[in-house]
C-alpha cells in the first residue's frame, strides 16, 4: 500500500487528507493494518477493480465508494477527425495564456465547470469547493513548469487545456474544459483533439492521462478519439470527524 499525505487538500478543501493507493498484493492484513494507522478528516482509498475482497473490506471499514479512474493514453496515431468533426476543429485556435488569461480560467471555473469529479459529488464538500480545488491543482502545477493553454472561437475564449511535460515524450494534459457558456456547442466535440496535435507538433509519443467514469461525455469522446484504456482503479472515501475523538 501507498500512503500519501495529502497536505494541499487543506488549502483546497479546509480538512486535513490522505489518500491510500492499495496495491494487487496486499492482502486484507496488510490493508487493515494499515487503515488502523489513517487519521485524516477526509481518507480516500484506491483500489485495483477487480480486486473483490479489498472493496468488501472498505465497505466493511465504513467507506463508501464514489468513482472509477481510468488511465488513458493515446499514441498520437490515427488521429484522424471526420468531416463535421474537421469542419469544427478547423474554426478553433489555441495559443499559450498570459496571464489576463489565466484570471479568466479561474473565474470560469468558478462558475461551476466542473461538476462529475468526486469533490463535486460529495454531499460533504461544495461546488465552491470543488472549483477551489482545481483552481489549487492548476496553480500548483503552473509554478513547476505545467503549460496553460486557451481555446478560441471567432474571436472568443471558450475554453482551456492543461499541458505537462512528463519526460521521454509523455505529456500529460491532466484537464481541460469547454467554458459554461459553450458548453452546449458542438466544440466540446473535438476539445480533446488539440492536445494531440500539440504534442505530435512537439515530436511527442504519447498523451497520458485519467478519466472518471462519473463523466460519461468525457469517457465517450476518450474512446472516439482513440485513446487506449488501462489501468482502471476504483476510489472509495470516508469522512471522519477527528474532533469527536
Amino acid at each position: 500500500m501507498i500512503i500519501v499525505d495529502a497536505n494541499w487538500e487543506l488549502r483546497n478543501l479546509g480538512v486535513t487528507t490522505q489518500e491510500v493507493l492499495i496495491e494487487e498484493n496486499d492482502t486484507l492484513e496488510d490493508i487493515q493494518i494499515n487503515l488502523d494507522k489513517l487519521d485524516a478528516e477526509y481518507l480516500v482509498i484506491k483500489v485495483p477493480v477487480g480486486k473483490i475482497d479489498a472493496m468488501w473490506k472498505l465497505e466493511d471499514e465504513g467507506f463508501h465508494y464514489i468513482e472509477t479512474n481510468i488511465h488513458v493514453v493515446h499514441n498520437l496515431d490515427k488521429m484522424g477527425l471526420t468531416p463535421l468533426l474537421s469542419r469544427i476543429d478547423n474554426e478553433i485556435l489555441y495559443y499559450p495564456m498570459d496571464e489576463n488569461d489565466i484570471i479568466k480560467m479561474k473565474e470560469e471555473i468558478k462558475k461551476g465547470l466542473f461538476y462529475t469529479d468526486r469533490i463535486a459529488l460529495d454531499k460533504h464538500f461544495t461546488l465552491e469547493q470543488s472549483a477551489s480545488r482545481y483552481i489549487g491543482w492548476i496553480e500548483d502545477e503552473y509554478k513547476r513548469g505545467t503549460e496553460l493553454f486557451k481555446y478560441v472561437y471567432r474571436g472568443k475564449d471558450v475554453g482551456f487545456f492543461t499541458f505537462k511535460d512528463l519526460g521521454e515524450g509523455v505529456y500529460y494534459p491532466f484537464l481541460a474544459g469547454i467554458y459554461k457558456d459553450f458548453q452546449k456547442s458542438p466544440l466540446g466535440l473535438v476539445y480533446l483533439y488539440k492536445p494531440l496535435l500539440e504534442a505530435r507538433a512537439r515530436n511527442g509519443k504519447m498523451i497520458s492521462t485519467y478519466i472518471s467514469l462519473n463523466n460519461s461525455n468525457a469517457t465517450r469522446m476518450h474512446v472516439q478519439f482513440g485513446f487506449e484504456f488501462k489501468e482502471m482503479t476504483n476510489v472509495y472515501i470516508k469522512h471522519v470527524d477527528n474532533r469527536m475523538g
